[in-house]
């Protein structure tokens, strides 16, 4: 059977839990510490424009994979539908 206008199926919902741990959190920033006073990198300093351009990207392609996903099919119907109502109109 075919749907011009398809239901959106449900998300899932992916959710690990995450836990919090009081020493390894005041180890993990013990470590940083020392890392700047000796003048290094830090590793997990935020890169919130690297996030959000990733984020950006993917969000983009999603919407572009829903929105070319069926157009082309759906216009093929529509097409032929008319064809033949034209058809059925001019020569019946």
């Amino acid at each position: 059977m075919i749907t011009f206008f398809k239901t959106p199926k449900p998300k899932r919902f992916d959710y690990t839990p995450q836990y919090y741990d009081a020493r390894k959190e005041a180890l993990k920033e013990r470590e940083r510490q020392i890392k700047q006073e000796m003048g290094e990198a830090d590793e997990d300093a935020p890169r919130v424009s690297l996030i959000r351009g990733q984020m950006r990207r993917q969000y983009e392609q999603k919407i572009k994979g829903r929105a070319n996903r069926g157009s082309g099919l759906r216009l093929f119907v529509i097409f032929i539908i008319l064809c033949l109502l034209a058809y059925y109109l001019l020569y019946l």
